[in-house]
């Protein structure tokens, strides 16, 4: 008759083999070169100023390089900086900024950044409400208003920020092989967040300009790096090594300092660090011990970045200097209000920040999208995703494996958790200030590899023909339109021709630096986002399948149960 049979013995969990090793290597070398080239291609492409807000970035590192130190957010716009502001076209969001002054629309036809706004206002430097450290950097190396000089100085910002993109994909890999199991089914999950990482237009445009968000995520990326490699291995640090936590509380003071999107970091970091502190059966005196680690972090972040905060604490009540929450509080709107607002945010299942609004590729300043049947699949990709993670959660073995990755790396649903707060926040108050949210979902993209993770663990853990597919599907949606939203759209906005030579003739006169985006660009980025995909899918294939269901064969063997086990092997059992 026929019997339960039950799986071989629980193997002990071996290191990957050589090959493999190898094959990991050389997958994340791939990406992090697609990274690059993509990079180079987006920062090349784009005009000077398409960049979000990279006109008020420009003008305040020009500002803190002329006087030395950090201007208001109502501080005039520099009038030596008309010649260079004028010398090159610019899309409709910042030709509204610009009142008085004979700068040009781009010369193609989208009414989203080839029109001229009905109304221009004066440009303030309002992007001073961020920290010092970007603009001081930047400030350094600021050769005067000369337009040629000033033109060479923004493209080499652009390159900076292009090889902070790299260093914070490649701290990325390493936080996450961490954090995710290096064997069974759930082996490829950090090639594979890598892979749709490098290949999100959002990531690429978001560092690709001159601004202060490359800093910001690469010091809070590092920081995360730190605490997975370097602290989280000692577990409870005792309070003679509380240096370490002291350090790391330093490095996102630089991360804030940088930009205050970084600000998620410290309750994520202080939670963890207090952690071992409530563990049950721990004396009062092993307890204080266990909070000297938070302590410690938390003073070293006030060492850094604690002059930051302290102005607008004793002025607004506020940490930071978000203009939207300083404009709440001198209207004197309270906490009330804020609920009230919560009505009016007009946010759906996919219209949030949270998950990008569901668009494949949005072009910095020039708000040119990714056209509807690229944003319908990457919400059907969504959809997918999270059916396909209900789906495997219905498998006991499958919640086991899921519960095991949660308590193996809370770092990742924290961090995202944390960050949806703050994006909460931001919309919140923006929509009592201007009667709408302003909030940029590239404002929580320290969350982003959590969000990636969490798509693909669904997949994965239903087999890995799913994971396999899942990851095809997203990574060669993203590619796509990225490339085709910049090579395509942008490009032919920004010079109205849509021949790809002339039209990158035409930006690579609006270049110092940069080299012309021309086909041999083109092809590199296909050529290594297809090597990509293709070691991917071959790492999710070779995975083993999660386990979790009963086999019957016919035996006269005892009979005996499969049982899943975290490495996706069954562990036979007699009965």
């Amino acid at each position: 008759m026929p019997k339960a049979v039950a799986a071989a013995p629980r193997l002990s969990r071996r290191p990957p083999t050589a090959c493999r090793r190898a094959g990991a290597r050389l997958l994340t070398a791939v990406i992090l070169a697609l990274a690059a080239v993509q990079g180079v291609s987006v920062a090349a492409l784009q005009l000077p100023f398409n960049g979000w807000d990279e006109l008020p970035h420009i003008a305040v590192a020009y500002y803190v390089h002329k006087t030395g130190h950090m201007p208001t957010p109502r501080t005039p716009m520099p009038r030596e900086l008309v010649p260079f502001i004028t010398a090159h076209p610019h899309p409709t969001t910042s030709l509204c900024m610009l009142r008085g002054i004979d700068a040009r629309p781009y010369p193609g036809a989208s009414p989203a950044c080839g029109a001229e706004p009905k109304k221009r206002f004066d440009l303030f430097l309002y992007q001073a409400q961020h920290g010092p450290l970007f603009y001081h950097l930047a400030a350094l190396f600021c050769p005067g208003p000369e337009p040629g000089k000033m033109l060479a100085w923004v493209d080499a910002g652009r390159l900076i920020n292009v090889a902070l993109l790299v260093c914070t994909l490649a701290l990325w890999r390493l936080t996450l092989g961490r954090l995710l199991p290096d064997a069974g089914p759930l082996r490829w999950l950090p090639d594979g967040v890598l892979l749709l990482l490098a290949s999100f237009s959002y990531v690429t445009y978001d560092f690709a300009r001159f601004a202060n968000d490359g800093l910001a995520l690469f010091c809070g990326s590092a920081a995360l790096a730190a605490y997975v490699a370097w602290i989280k291995p000692h577990g409870a640090c005792a309070a003679r090594a509380c240096w370490r936590p002291g350090l790391l509380g330093g490095l996102v003071g630089l991360a804030v300092l940088a930009k205050a999107t970084a600000l998620p970091l410290v309750p994520v970091f202080a939670v963890l660090l207090a952690l071992p502190a409530l563990r049950r059966g721990l004396t009062l005196r092993a307890r204080l011990a266990a909070l000297a680690a938070p302590t410690a972090f938390v003073l070293g972040y006030a060492a850094v970045a604690g002059a930051y905060h302290l102005p607008y604490l004793l002025r607004y009540g506020q940490l930071t200097g978000m203009q939207e929450a300083i404009y709440t509080s001198r209207r004197g709107f309270g906490f009330l209000d804020l609920l009230g607002a919560a009505g009016r945010l007009g946010y759906g299942i996919f219209r949030n920040p949270l998950t990008y609004n569901a668009t494949v590729f949005l072009g910095g300043w020039s708000n040119l999208q990714s056209p509807d049947w690229q944003n319908l699949a990457f919400k059907t990709g969504l959809a997918g995703c999270t059916l396909a993670l209900a789906a495997a959660l219905c498998v006991r073995g499958n919640r086991r494996l899921a519960a095991d990755l949660v308590r193996r790396g809370p770092e990742l649903p924290l961090l995202w958790i944390c960050c949806a707060l703050a994006l909460l926040f931001h919309a919140l108050h923006s929509t009592l200030a201007w009667g709408f949210p302003t909030t940029g979902a590239w404002y929580a993209m320290a969350a982003l590899p959590a969000l990636f993770t969490g798509m693909l663990v669904g997949p994965a853990l239903l087999g890995r023909l799913a994971g396999a597919q899942a990851v095809l599907y997203l990574a060669a949606l993203f590619n796509w339109g990225a490339i085709s939203g910049s090579y395509g759209n942008l490009l032919v906005q920004e010079t109205g021709t849509a021949d790809l030579g002339r039209g990158a003739a035409i930006v690579a006169a609006h270049h110092a630096l940069l080299p012309t985006p021309a086909a041999g660009l083109l092809v590199a980025q296909f050529a290594l986002a297809a090597l990509a995909l293709a070691l991917t899918v071959r790492e999710a294939l070779t995975a083993p399948d999660a386990a979790g269901t009963l086999r019957l064969v016919r035996t006269d063997a005892p009979c005996r149960t499969d049982v899943a086990t975290d490495s996706g092997l069954p562990e036979r059992t007699g009965t």
